[in-house]
This record gives C-alpha cells, sequence and structure tokens, in this order.
C-alpha cells in the first residue's frame, strides 16, 4: 500500500488556512468581550455613577455622567453641557412662601405635607436597544423612593430614553430624557432623564 506524501506548497496552504481561522477565531473573541466590557460599563453608569451623584446631590458628579455635548430633557426644557446641567442643580432654592390663608389650615384639611428624611433612586427593567463601538440606546424604568417619619413610599416613577456615546474611552450621556407621566406627556422626541431640578428623579 503506497502511502501518498503531500507536497510543501499543500502543507503551507494548510498552515495559512490554520493562522487565518485562529486570527478570526480571536478578533470575534476581542469584539465579544469588548462588547461585555462596554455592557457592563453602561449598566455601572445607569446603576450606579447616576442615581448615587443624584442622590447625595453631588453635582459636579452628576454632570459628569454627561458628555461634552450632553443634553438633559427635563419635560419642556433642555440642558446641554455639563457645565450648565451642575449650575442648574447647584442653584440655590427658595421654597415658596406660604399665604396667610394657606399658613392657616382650615378644620379638618390634611396637614401639610412633610419633607422627605431621605429619598434614593431604583432602577429597574434596563434595555439595551442597540449598542455599537462608540454609540448605545438604552431605555430603563426609574423609581423615587422617599422615607418620611409616617413610612416610606414611592414619590414618582417614570422611564428613562438614553443616547449615549463613548468619550474618551467613558460611556457618558449624549442625551438623557427623563419621562415623568405626573408632569404631563413626554416631547415627540424621547430620551430618558432624571426629574425637574427642584426634586431631581433618578
Amino acid at each position: 500500500m503506497k502511502i501518498g506524501v503531500k507536497s510543501p506548497g499543500y502543507a503551507a496552504a494548510t498552515m495559512a488556512m490554520v493562522v487565518a481561522l485562529s486570527a478570526c477565531a480571536s478578533v470575534d473573541m476581542e469584539q465579544r468581550l469588548q462588547k461585555l466590557e462596554d455592557r457592563a460599563a453602561i449598566e455601572q453608569l445607569i446603576f450606579g455613577e447616576y442615581p448615587r451623584a443624584l442622590d447625595g446631590r453631588d453635582w459636579k458628579a452628576y454632570a459628569a455622567t454627561f458628555a461634552r455635548e450632553g443634553v438633559l430633557v427635563q419635560g419642556t426644557q433642555e440642558t446641554k453641557g455639563p457645565a450648565a446641567i451642575e449650575e442648574q442643580f447647584s442653584r440655590p432654592r427658595t421654597p415658596p412662601t406660604p399665604s396667610a390663608a394657606a399658613a392657616v389650615p382650615a378644620t379638618g384639611a390634611a396637614p401639610p405635607r412633610e419633607a422627605p428624611i431621605a429619598s434614593k433612586h431604583v432602577i429597574s427593567n434596563f434595555k439595551i436597544i442597540s449598542l455599537t463601538p462608540d454609540r448605545a440606546e438604552t431605555t430603563a424604568y426609574w423609581e423615587t423612593v422617599s422615607t418620611r417619619s409616617t413610612g416610606t413610599v414611592i414619590a414618582g416613577a417614570g422611564h428613562y430614553n438614553d443616547t449615549l456615546i463613548k468619550e474618551d474611552g467613558q460611556w457618558k450621556f449624549l442625551r438623557r430624557e427623563i419621562v415623568n407621566p405626573s408632569r404631563g406627556p413626554a416631547p415627540a422626541t424621547a430620551a430618558a432623564a432624571p426629574a425637574s431640578p427642584a426634586a431631581p428623579a433618578p
């Protein structure tokens, strides 16, 4: 029985094919790993950095979650850029002065609403709509959980529509719209954001 001997050219071609397949597999694996890393970074931004800055009223850290051209949408109001966003939330707010009539509640009227001792923002039902190496579209639900001396209640709820970009290697909000049903219909162009500056949402 005669055993054929493969030519050097055949061996070289086979080796080249093996190397090419290995390279393709390596590139595919790198892309898969990068996608997982991007998803983890986006989740850290949405579930961690943003709500913690909001609850801690750390407006510098809050504004830093937005890209240089980032826009925060709250109802019909849009604020563009981290500096403007930080300034908007840092601005002192004077509580409205009640009228003399309002200062004395009518008999049987409910007592004035107590300011919350603490509020936390809870994010859920997160979904990535699209994800590329440098851009993502996501949405998520938010709830504001407020604790008062009388107990803990859900003070507000809605959802976010987000457009994110990778800027200087970090994922940031290019557009975040806070959709808050209790404050009327959302604008036609949706993208999620927090509640109003006076009472920020998640």
